[in-house]
């Protein structure tokens, strides 16, 4: 048993070396600039950068880029790049000059990305997607979007690509003590997707997703 355990041992340790070998050091252009780091376990020892490239959106704001890192004798490998899961630096609506709200973390071997978009001093939408590394690819396992006012609504969209199960929530509220306030609904049911989204070509908030009962719908 402890042979097999001790071979099983070597054979992981001898794949993880050959991945960092194979992996060219990550060595971003000079002229991109580091907006967000974060660091943990993803496989082993990850690091995860987005940077804002020298490409502009056609805008007044710049495409960034996600590098996924591993860390491999003292040196920083590049793992993953992509360039469509992270919104342009400015296209957060009415937060030109603070830019986007954006978040990364690295929690329970993935990858969370969480990034806000303000449409005007009220109304906010928050997306929040789950990548994980199986079967050799990147997929979007979660997903949750909050769209919400600071007075009158709190609307909340959660997917689960693995499960297929969807939970919507519409919640109200009012500033104002004489407005009549809607009455709150909630939505659960499971969707037919093909396929777990892969992380490359997906870019948070850009397909449509009707519901199956009704002609209501949200974009993921």
């Amino acid at each position: 048993m402890k042979k097999s355990i001790f071979a099983l041992f070597s054979i992981l340790l001898f794949a993880l070396q050959s991945i960092g070998q194979t992996l060219p050091d990550f060595n971003p252009p000079k002229n991109y600039k580091l907006v967000l780091e974060a660091r943990g376990d993803l496989g082993k020892e990850e690091v995860v950068y987005a940077f804002d490239t020298d490409k502009t959106d056609g805008k007044d704001g710049l495409k960034r880029i996600l590098y996924i890192c591993k860390q491999v004798d003292g040196k920083i490998k590049l793992w993953k790049s992509n360039g469509t899961v992270l919104r342009s630096s400015k296209d957060c609506g009415f937060c030109a000059d603070a830019g986007v709200n954006l978040s990364i973390k690295i929690k329970n071997n993935t990858l969370i990305t969480e990034q806000t978009f303000n449409h005007n001093t009220r109304h906010y939408s928050t997306w929040k997607n789950i990548y994980l590394y199986q079967n050799n690819d990147w997929f979007v396992i979660g997903y949750t979007m909050k769209d919400y006012d600071t007075c009158d609504f709190d609307y909340q969209y959660d997917i689960n690509f693995s499960t297929k199960q969807v939970n919507v929530a519409y919640t109200y509220g009012s500033c104002d003590d004489d407005k009549k306030i809607p009455k709150d609904s909630f939505y659960n049911f499971k969707y037919p997707f093909k396929a777990i989204p892969k992380m490359d070509g997906f870019a948070p908030g850009k397909v449509e997703l009707k519901f199956p009962a009704n002609n209501k719908y949200f974009y993921y």
